[in-house]
């Protein structure tokens, strides 16, 4: 197994991604300096020019990698989850919630200053976004097709589904009377109920 501690370069760049999310999440991008952040990480703006040219490329690193995350963990509990479309979606959502709450700080800078980016960077962003979001409506597809999902639109139903996911953040603390792992629970129930899941009716008992 390897011990080895990171490199001293690679944990001082660790520490300014850590810094930088924090002043992002406390005081925004306008507001968030070169200075503030170095301050944050105990280190000076120099420093942090030196792993990074602007607050635009760190707010891409962060939020490129939060978007990233949370689409595998998003695609390992799909294909855990096997073949029927109505648990895939469960499991989707109950993962996409699940990081969302254990995640707060990432999930709330990417749904309030993506919009800073110019569009170059806002492109290196917003793949795994789309990817993540195409995950949802391949599901919901297929059990509509199955009849076990009765929605006209799936697109705004999972863009529904995406934006209550998304609010968790604003509401969810961790003392609070329901655990991380308990609210993503609830949010796979309501994403069930928003598409009309109907569980299919066993042959045996069927009238």
């Amino acid at each position: 197994m390897n011990t080895r501690s990171p490199s001293p370069t690679a944990a001082s760049r660790d520490r300014i991604l850590d810094a930088a999310l924090d002043e992002f999440y406390t005081a925004g991008f306008h507001g968030a300096t070169m200075r503030t952040i170095g301050n944050r990480a105990g280190c000076s703006a120099a420093n942090v020019y030196n792993h990074f040219e602007n607050k635009s490329d760190l707010l891409v690193e962060i939020l490129r990698t939060a978007s990233d995350e949370q689409f595998t963990a998003t695609r390992n509990a799909i294909r855990r989850a096997g073949k029927d479309p109505a648990e895939q979606w469960r499991a989707a959502v109950v993962a996409h919630a699940l990081y969302t709450a254990q995640r707060p700080r990432e999930c709330l800078v990417a749904n309030t200053e993506l919009r800073y980016l110019g569009e170059i960077d806002r492109k290196r962003v917003v793949g795994s976004r789309d990817a993540q979001e195409q995950q949802f409506v391949d599901i919901a597809e297929r059990a509509v097709e199955q009849g076990l999902f009765h929605v006209d639109r799936v697109h705004q139903a999972v863009t529904a589904v995406l934006l209550m996911c998304a609010g968790i953040p604003v509401w969810f603390r961790p003392d609070g009377p329901r655990t991380a792992t308990q609210v993503a629970d609830d949010y796979g129930q309501y994403a069930l109920n928003l598409v009309g899941y109907r569980t299919p009716l066993n042959p045996l008992t069927r009238a």
